[in-house]
């Protein structure tokens, strides 16, 4: 048994991955995204189903991304990992992992893992990590290999009290400006919150959010927008104008 390293997917495959990253989403409460679009792939096959007992066609994947960013010279690869539930605790991302490093010797390696969008079942896990919203197969795996919690990317969105357009790829006020799109159909998601220089630290930030949703009547009805968990100004105005956070991302970095 081996980590198999692929460029891109095959029907086949992509159907086996979308079928274990769903299975992974029932048994941990989490909402990755099935359609995996990485770079590159590592998947453990169950060549023999029979003798594993496991039905799922694949026991591993490990997606990977090139971020095309570089910390302290290195650069940095972001990866997912997913293992069928009744394989977990065996070494199988170890396996991958290790792969992964023969593979892309001198890289940082970044892990992203999404918080539970429901509490766990304490009959299937207990939760003990330090970050409670991590499973505990996770949060081992990582603290394992030495990787350390860097920060969260948190989505978080607001209901608004009436509907409005879409004011354009760009609003701009005397103190800044800010970039919207269409998420879906009644949702609009923010991006590039810009307060000019001279204006910061004055309140100006709420007053740009505020113009945003007086713009005139229209479909959307809702605004998503993400902030790190660094960002602690812009994380409590959003709190404080009523965003709510509906998604939370979390990073770990590898050890050099």
């Amino acid at each position: 048994m081996e980590a198999e390293l692929l460029k891109e997917l095959d029907k086949t495959d992509e159907k086996a991955v979308r079928q274990l990253v769903e299975e992974c989403n029932a048994y941990d409460h989490t909402a990755y995204d099935s359609d995996l679009d990485g770079d590159f792939y590592y998947l453990v096959r169950n060549d023999d189903p029979e003798e594993s007992g496991v039905d799922s066609p694949l026991f591993a994947i490990l997606s990977g991304y090139k971020l095309g960013e570089t910390i302290d010279g290195q650069d940095v690869l972001e990866i997912e990992a997913f293992t069928t539930p009744v394989m977990r605790g065996i070494g199988m991302f170890t396996m991958c992992y290790q792969s992964l490093l023969d593979d892309f010797r001198g890289y940082r390696i970044r892990f992203m893992l999404k918080r539970p969008i429901a509490p766990f079942d304490t009959q299937v896990s207990e939760v003990t990590s330090a970050l409670p919203f991590v499973c505990p197969d996770a949060y081992e795996t990582l603290s394992a290999i030495g990787a350390i919690h860097q920060y969260d990317e948190l989505l978080m969105q607001k209901e608004l009290p009436r509907p409005i357009k879409n004011p354009g790829e760009q609003l701009s006020t005397k103190f800044g400006e800010l970039h919207t799109t269409p998420y879906d159909k009644e949702t609009l998601y923010v991006y590039g919150v810009l307060v000019y220089e001279k204006y910061q630290h004055a309140g100006h930030g709420r007053e740009l959010m505020q113009a945003l949703e007086t713009t005139p009547d229209g479909h959307y009805r809702k605004l998503l927008l993400q902030v790190s968990s660094t960002n602690l100004p812009a994380l409590h105005l959003y709190q404080t104008m009523g965003y709510q956070e509906t998604e939370r991302i979390l990073y770990f970095l590898n050890k050099t």
